[in-house]
């Protein structure tokens, strides 16, 4: 359904696994995201020690993503860039140009880019990443069931990423078997429709 190698997928036990073995797998000393957003970025990195560094988005510009997280990025050169597009709890999508350079910019730092898309397909307009993830090996991308399939309490959501390393390394921070076979069934007749 993702229309992408099947080695670029991750399952999780909802996003917010994914979150957090990400964090887990990364490790980084230093990561940013906006402000505000989604808290769990924030709480899965404070396990790790990681400090973040918030870009607060303007209440004059209605809190939409702007070309100033350009000028954060390379201020703050965070390894770990954490981007929820739709932003949540604003619901205020990143332009496509905007995301592009940002994307562009984080391959640039070597800044792992982390997208949080699990709101998109919900939207209209919206702009996947995801036509770049075979030539951005550090662009990670999150999506959730829960969200785009009306899959609440199933805890099933998937990363999409070329890193074959981080894949495995993020694979090793979850429990074996940790996505459940309802889940797994459901996954499979929620892409069949």
């Amino acid at each position: 359904a993702e229309g992408v190698p099947e080695e670029y997928i991750l399952c999780g036990s909802g996003a917010a696994e994914l979150i957090y073995a990400f964090a887990d797998a990364v490790r980084p000393q230093r990561a940013a995201e906006l402000a505000p957003t989604f808290a769990e970025y924030s709480l899965a990195l404070a396990r790790t020690g990681c400090a973040v560094a918030r870009y607060t988005l303007s209440e004059k510009n209605g809190f939409a993503p702007d070309g100033g997280i350009l000028d954060f990025l390379r201020e703050t050169r965070p390894e770990v860039f954490f981007l929820c597009n739709p932003n949540n709890p604003t619901g205020r999508l990143a332009d496509g140009a905007l995301l592009k350079e940002i994307l562009a910019l984080c391959e640039k730092l070597g800044t792992y880019l982390f997208a949080d898309e699990c709101f998109l397909d919900l939207t209209d307009g919206g702009e996947s990443l995801k036509p770049f993830l075979t030539r951005c090996p550090r662009l990670f991308i999150l999506k959730a069931f829960t969200k785009s399939y009306g899959m609440a309490g199933v805890r099933l959501g998937y990363g999409l990423c070329a890193d074959a390393s981080l894949l495995h390394d993020m694979s090793e921070t979850v429990p074996p078997w940790n996505v459940s076979t309802l889940a797994q069934a459901a996954g499979v007749a929620a892409l069949g429709e």
